[in-house]
């Protein structure tokens, strides 16, 4: 049977924890980030705005982030995550500018009839697989839709380590490194499904015992 490592053994590499382990609602919002392509929607206006894309692409966290931006804009939000199996959303009840739902496709068609009715009021921001830009069509709403996918590149990548590295790093402590051929390695082995990546930087980090450089050569001993 494996032996779970100490908790504390990651401060010998220099951070708090694991970086690529699971966060909490704090710490995913800390290491959250925008796509340029999302930061130019959000400075356009007040059109409602779909987030598309396959699983493992940053469809949550690039919401998390919409909502964190939002909130430091003075903007009163609401964030729902709609888990599989369920239909439904909760009452998003009280005064709120924003109305931020995960996973917008898992509706009924009451529920969806329902949310919709939100956007007559509040600013809808969604995730889904499937394009539900048909219905805000017929309403004459104007909606921007962004398939999530594309905005994943090796930056991407780079700038996902740097934060996750900056967040969790202890200040003044030799500390393990993620050199940019890293981030082509891992752009290149799994494209867009950076959760896939994640899981794997955690087995790479978990196998670490003292801080040393991480380069693309290190990350294909993994393989």
């Amino acid at each position: 049977m494996k032996q779970k490592r100490p908790y504390f053994s990651h401060h010998r590499l220099g951070y708090r924890k694991n970086p690529f382990g699971a966060l909490t609602e704090v710490e995913w919002t800390a290491v959250s980030f925008l796509p340029d392509e999302v930061e130019a929607a959000l400075a356009q206006g007040t059109a409602h705005i779909q987030m598309l894309g396959r699983d493992g692409c940053g469809k949550t966290s690039t919401l998390i982030g919409m909502a964190a931006q939002f909130e430091q804009d003075g903007q009163t939000v609401v964030y729902e995550y709609i888990p599989e199996g369920q239909n439904w959303f909760g009452e998003a009840a009280g005064n709120f500018d924003v109305f931020v739902l995960d996973e917008a496709q898992r509706l009924n068609w009451r529920q969806r009839r329902r949310w919709l009715k939100l956007g007559e009021g509040q600013r809808l921001i969604f995730s889904s697989h499937v394009d539900l830009s048909s219905h805000f069509r017929r309403r004459g709403w104007p909606l921007w839709r962004f398939d999530v996918a594309t905005a994943v590149t090796p930056a991407t990548y780079a700038a996902w380590i740097e934060h996750r590295l900056s967040f969790f790093a202890i200040p003044q402590a030799p500390a393990v490194t993620v050199t940019p051929d890293a981030s082509q390695f891992l752009y290149d082995t799994f494209g867009a499904n950076m959760r896939e990546a994640e899981y794997f930087m955690y087995e790479v980090w978990q196998g670490l015992a003292e801080p040393v450089e991480v380069t693309a050569g290190y990350l294909r001993r993994y393989f």
